[in-house]
């Protein structure tokens, strides 16, 4: 078991390296990392992927809505 976990933090931990240019844009937004790990059937890692998430920005009062919204 402890073998898998540590497959499985190795993968992770790459996956995240790989989006580090876009980990280090805008950090202030940065609302989650999402990370896909795909495995065999015996545990072993075929692919890591990761997914920066960002919050939105909030819509100034000052500022007129897009078309279509509110």
């Amino acid at each position: 078991m402890s073998d898998l976990i540590t497959r499985l933090t190795e993968a992770a931990a790459e996956a995240i390296a790989a989006e580090k240019q876009s980990l280090s844009y805008d950090q202030d937004r940065v609302k989650g990392i999402d990370i896909e790990l795909e495995l065999t059937k015996s545990g072993a890692v075929i692919e890591g992927r990761a997914w920066i998430e960002r919050k939105t920005r909030p819509i100034r009062a000052d500022r007129p809505m897009p078309a279509g919204r509110g």
